[in-house]
């Protein structure tokens, strides 16, 4: 299968080119997917780093801005990520939680899983700050 990409001109249109796309939740996180394919995978044939490092901080965005006062007025401050095993099927799926909410922080867990045996692939601890 070949793919055939033209120059996002929106961050919305370039998380749409790659295929990530948030899945209905039944609880207070927020899920997003990502299919693992051959725009997605590093030269190992696992999901690229960079691409799992930005679904932790897209999911975990949409999460804090949804559930904190602070809305959309927020910046990443930091992103920890542990990589622990690849994610060579798809597709992977992260789910973000909030650990601690602050008068102008919020901390949230993203977990990242594995398609083929709902493994963790990665996880990543995200904190966002509210900006004026």
């Amino acid at each position: 299968m070949s793919f055939s990409m033209t120059a996002p001109k929106s961050l919305r249109e370039l998380f749409d080119q790659l295929g990530l796309a948030e899945v209905p939740s039944s609880d207070d996180s927020v899920i997003m997917e990502m299919a693992v394919d051959e725009r997605t995978v590093n030269t190992a044939g696992g999901l690229q780093g960079g691409l799992i490092a930005t679904m932790a901080d897209v999911t975990a965005g949409q999460l804090a801005a949804r559930a904190t006062p602070f809305g959309h007025a927020i910046a990443t401050t930091d992103l920890f990520i542990r990589y622990l095993r690849p994610i060579k099927v798809g597709p992977a799926r992260a789910v973000a939680r909030i650990l601690r909410t602050g008068k102008r922080s919020v901390v949230i867990q993203v977990d990242i899983y594995r398609g083929n045996d709902d493994q963790i692939g990665a996880t990543a601890t995200v904190n966002f700050a509210a900006v004026d």
